[in-house]
């Protein structure tokens, strides 16, 4: 049986993170090929299929976050008082990276969203 473009993953292949609204995204084979986070960005690692997937937040509001598990990493180059929050499923803080400071050990099972404010940590 040929494999065809387009084809549906087997159902019990967990779904790809994503965000809703959608940012940027890339995968990195290792995790010493990740470059750094851009100023005035956010950046969150999550692990995926052996891989790092890396989504770039820019604008300021709430990102909600799907097929995200495991543990991972953000990293804030934002300026100023501007955060970024994780926000687990029931809408409570369970984490809050200050501009220029990075958090490596996030856990993605419980994160639900992810804001991007002015408001400091």
């Amino acid at each position: 049986m040929a494999a065809t473009m387009g084809a549906a993953s087997p159902v019990d292949a967990p779904a790809a993170p994503a965000t809703f609204p959608s940012v940027p995204a890339k995968y990195y084979g290792n995790a010493d090929d990740i470059p750094k986070c851009r100023p005035g960005h956010v950046c969150a690692t999550v692990a995926y299929g052996g891989k790092y997937r890396v989504f770039d937040f820019y604008r300021y509001g709430t990102y909600g976050l799907s097929g995200w598990h495991g543990r991972g990493k953000v990293v804030n180059e934002q300026a100023g008082g501007a955060a970024a929050r994780v926000v687990d499923r029931s809408g409570a803080e369970t984490a809050c990276v200050a501009a220029g400071t990075a958090l490596a050990d996030v856990n993605w099972d419980r994160a639900g969203k992810i804001t991007l404010t002015t408001a400091r940590c």
